[in-house]
């Protein structure tokens, strides 16, 4: 089959998983552990997709593909270079730049995000060579980046790590369905820098000669965009085409995606009619009829989940039964740019329910449902007592219903956590379910899962940004992580009114903990020398963020500050409520006290 057939996307970003892994990290926890998981083989003819090199599409436009999760694009002008998406890490810009320059030496004028994942923005320092580059990218693209990075970080990154197989060697993991692998690990260096240019719906624009349209296109992100090259017929899709099934939900966690206007964002390209296209991940497509035909492949896919979803949501159907009932017709299920190899219908029909209906299913017995630790309690009830259910588990796995006792294995562990014969039953389950799989999301998760409970891990390392990338990071998004690691328990009898004064950006911030809840307001000076506060600390905005980042000893940099109000005591008191939780094994159930 031609790699064509199967090329692919991404959908990071992290995720974010990426996201936080600029500088150094615990590089023992960090490492690769290895797994006795035999790569798949459609998985192993899928790799030749991603085959290392730039491709050269026409005269002016060259596509970087391999290097790393996502591709980079060069486009050539009559005086200077844009380059679309930037990869995931500076290490890796670097390598790609190296192979552009063997192609061209004339300056870079432009870059262009097509979204926020951080396997398309945080290679820009490498490529922005003269500080006035031009950073095209949606309005809204600087805030998603941000979400990323600040409150939902811990969890994106955790999931990402697994859904990425960044603990996996290469037995584990064969390649990551939208790419080779996701390169974020110990001593990489991220260099994002934001937009400079943004825009609403359309920007029409020209550099170096090259006339281009930029267009807001909701899809696999909020703040995607395709590029138009009206003068060389070519589309630069981003990631609403990667020659797989797309990520229409990705288990690494993200805000809903709307498939409506995913396959109407398609349709916006079919349009134009392109006689190129070089999407962001995976190989270009060449030929007006080839791009037509699997683009309306593409956005009937999408159309045909969401239509069906929507009919059987209307019939009453439940998640679990969507999953059952949206198939794909054969024509597209057995086209190879729709393979599952990066997402999949099943949970494309479970984000359906959950993005248009909310969490509850419609059966009463979800209404008030029974506790984890009380659910298990009652599987163990009707098998008889923990041992029969354990019993039960091991004979599942016996008979290869791994499935069956990954679930049972799931209320032993919440009943005692310390069962060694649970875990090693469940981590089997785990490894044979994950050797079976071929979407390489699905695989990752279980072989990881399973590595972090045979070796007491968990895949959420500590990875250090530097004190340059944490610069050029809104102050906003430091105090919304702060917000939400409030600890309820410390802070529920507590009333305190606290501003943090920064003496180099003339901002304040006031926080206002409310038995539990922060309120955090910007403030300007004249504001905050008005008002009343238990504590009033004047900082460098650097070094509150290397604090928080933990770049700094903390207990030294609140012992600088200087104190209008209060001391380094009680500030140290303070933020003691603000300290992140600590992140379980792979279900370890939480203490009683979280229970309640």
């Amino acid at each position: 089959m031609p790699p064509n057939s199967y090329a692919t996307r991404l959908a990071i970003t992290i995720c974010i998983c990426a996201l936080l892994a600029a500088c150094g990290a615990d590089t023992e926890r960090f490492q690769k552990r290895a797994v006795d998981a035999r790569a798949h083989e459609t998985l192993s003819e899928h790799s030749r997709v991603f085959a290392k090199g730039v491709v050269k599409v026409t005269d002016q436009v060259h596509v970087a593909i391999g290097y790393g999760l996502a591709n980079a694009i060069m486009i050539e002008g009559d005086d200077g270079l844009i380059i679309v998406d930037t990869m995931e890490t500076s290490e890796e810009a670097a390598a790609v730049l190296a192979e552009f320059r063997k192609i061209s030496a004339k300056p870079i004028r432009a870059i262009i995000y097509t979204h926020n994942h951080v396997d398309h923005v945080m290679g820009a320092d490498v490529f922005a060579e003269e500080e006035d580059v031009a950073i095209y990218a949606h309005a809204s693209t600087a805030h998603y980046v941000g979400r990323l990075l600040n409150k939902m970080r811990p969890v994106i990154t955790m999931r990402s790590m697994r859904m990425f197989g960044n603990f996996l060697d290469e037995k584990g993991m064969v390649n990551c369905g939208i790419g080779p692998r996701q390169g974020i690990g110990p001593g990489s260096t991220l260099g994002y820098r934001p937009p400079t240019i943004t825009f609403q719906d359309r920007l029409t624009d020209e550099v170096a000669g090259i006339r281009f349209e930029l267009v807001h296109a909701p899809g696999e992100t909020n703040d995607q965009i395709f590029m138009w090259l009206p003068d060389q017929s070519v589309l630069l899709p981003g990631d609403n085409y990667y020659s797989v099934f797309p990520n229409l939900y990705t288990i690494r966690g993200t805000p809903f995606r709307s498939l409506e206007q995913w396959y109407r964002s398609v349709d916006t390209m079919r349009d134009l009619h392109p006689h190129y296209m070089v999407p962001s991940h995976t190989r270009p497509v060449i030929g007006a009829d080839n791009i037509e035909r699997v683009l309306t492949d593409y956005r009937d896919a999408i159309q045909f989940v969401h239509d069906q979803s929507i009919r059987g949501i209307n019939m009453g159907m439940t998640p679990d039964e969507l999953t059952q009932y949206v198939k794909l017709p054969p024509h597209l299920a057995d086209a190879p740019h729709l393979q599952p190899l990066y997402g999949k219908v099943s949970w494309s029909a479970r984000a359906m329910f959950c993005g248009n209906l909310g969490w509850f299913d419609g059966d009463a017995a979800s209404l008030q449902p029974l506790s984890r630790r009380e659910q298990a309690q009652l599987m163990a009830d009707v098998a008889g007592g923990e041992d029969n259910l354990a019993a039960h588990a091991e004979k599942a796995l016996a008979e290869g219903r791994y499935q069956a006792a990954l679930q049972l294995t799931g209320h032993l562990v919440q009943l005692a956590p310390e069962n060694r014969k649970a875990k090693e039953v469940r981590v089997k389950a785990l490894m044979a379910l994950g050797e079976r799989e071929e979407n390489p999301n699905a695989r990752h998760y279980y072989l990881t899962e399973a590595l972090e409970i045979r070796d007491a891990f968990v895949a959420n390392p500590v990875i250090l940004p530097t004190p340059e990338f944490l610069a050029k990071m809104p102050m906003e998004g430091f105090f919304e992580l702060m917000a939400v690691n409030l600890d309820p328990v410390a802070s529920r009898d507590l009333e305190q009114r606290v501003c943090i004064q920064f003496s180099d950006i003339d901002r304040a911030f006031s926080i206002h903990i409310r038995r539990g809840v922060a309120e955090i307001r910007p403030r300007t000076l004249a504001e905050a020398a008005q008002m009343n506060f238990e504590i009033h600390a004047v900082a460098d905005s650097a070094v509150w963020k290397e604090m928080l980042a933990k770049l700094r000893n903390p207990l030294l940099a609140m012992a600088g500050f200087e104190y209008k109000k209060g001391n380094t005591v009680a500030m140290v008191r303070f933020m003691k409520m603000f300290q992140p939780p600590k992140p379980k094994l792979p279900y370890e159930p939480y203490g009683q006290e979280r229970a309640n």
